[in-house]
């Protein structure tokens, strides 16, 4: 069965992560295209001069697009080993990832969030990397400075800052007033640099243009897309559900995983403040959404009583992502 392969920790395990990455991917290689940008998304700082490399090429995009997605999924992986947020090590949370990313098929091609999301796993690597610390310094200005990098890719981004002093009072209930300056220093430095570099090139004013398109009013990618409002709702379900499993698991959780789980709680309602609060954020924000939701609903179908449905709402969500691939 899948679920229970996917579960078990055997090594060969790691291989199925580019298999079942490629083999969703497959279709957008078979009629490579480009992402449809919004005016403004695929000119931000950072992510012009791979704009500028692979901009004309849909293969070449779709073949970057895939290997950072397989990049992050090794990258979740890596945290849930380190940090253990679900007990039991297996590729699931990857999986998972790969599954629920690839079900917006205009998303199997480069993006300015695949590289912003790298950034922000690494941000929150630092800030998670904190606990049971007793001077954080490093990790304060580190974890400002890969959101301030990753933002600099994909603007939507900095509106994470809040979950750097969020995620350290998570972390260190007594957080030195330190740590919330070199957090803010480390996230302004990079757009310091930026801006300067923009003033001394005379680009200010194209640099103001591009900013203030990525934060204009954009079109719904659910609007009149039954398929895909058919699928939001089915990984909703799975999201209630995992949470009602996840609060009657607490009290038996270490510290640390409630922690994690509280810091992964601010990063699912930031996303979904921005989904509700800025029209300019799209399709897109399911790259950084889909970061604490396999976490989540991995520990759901991991520890559910009956395994039986773990491995039908698996089904039904493989069955969902190749449909979706092919409507």
């Amino acid at each position: 069965m899948l679920l229970k392969t996917l579960k078990s920790n055997q090594t060969f395990h790691f291989l199925l992560i580019p298999l079942i990455a490629a083999a969703l991917w497959i279709k957008s290689f078979m009629n490579p295209a480009l992402f449809p940008f919004y005016q403004g998304e695929d000119t931000m700082i950072l992510y012009q001069p791979i704009n500028a490399l692979l901009g004309q090429s849909p293969l070449a995009s779709n073949i970057v697009g895939l290997v950072f997605i397989i990049l992050l999924a090794f990258l979740i992986l890596k945290l849930n080993v380190q940090y253990t947020f679900i007990r039991l090590r297996s590729v699931l949370p990857s999986i998972l990832f790969i599954l629920i990313t690839s079900g917006l098929h205009e998303l199997h091609a480069i993006h300015p969030v695949y590289p912003a999301a790298l950034f922000f796993i690494l941000a929150v690597d630092r800030i998670f990397n904190s606990y049971d610390k007793e001077v954080i310094h490093s990790n304060a200005f580190d974890s400002g400075v890969f959101l301030a990098i990753g933002s600099l890719f994909y603007l939507n981004l900095a509106f994470f800052f809040p979950f750097l002093w969020i995620g350290f009072i998570i972390m260190k209930p007594k957080v030195n007033w330190r740590e919330y300056i070199l957090s803010t220093i480390g996230f302004v430095l990079p757009w310091l640099a930026a801006l300067a570099y923009y003033g001394a090139t005379g680009q200010t004013d194209e640099l103001m243009v591009t900013l203030k398109a990525n934060i204009s009013l954009h079109e719904s990618f659910l609007k009149e897309n039954l398929p895909i409002q058919i699928y939001m709702g089915y990984l909703m379900l799975l999201t209630l559900l995992a949470s009602f499993l996840l609060l009657s698991q607490y009290d038996g959780k270490k510290i640390s995983s409630r922690k994690y789980f509280k810091a992964f709680f601010w990063i699912f309602l930031i996303s979904c403040t921005l989904v509700a609060a800025n029209p300019a954020v799209s399709q897109d924000i399911m790259i950084l959404l889909a970061i604490p939701l396999t976490y989540l609903i991995s520990n759901y179908l991991i520890y559910m009583k009956r395994q039986v449905w773990g491995e039908i709402f698996l089904y039904i969500l493989v069955a969902g992502v190749i449909y979706l691939q092919f409507i």
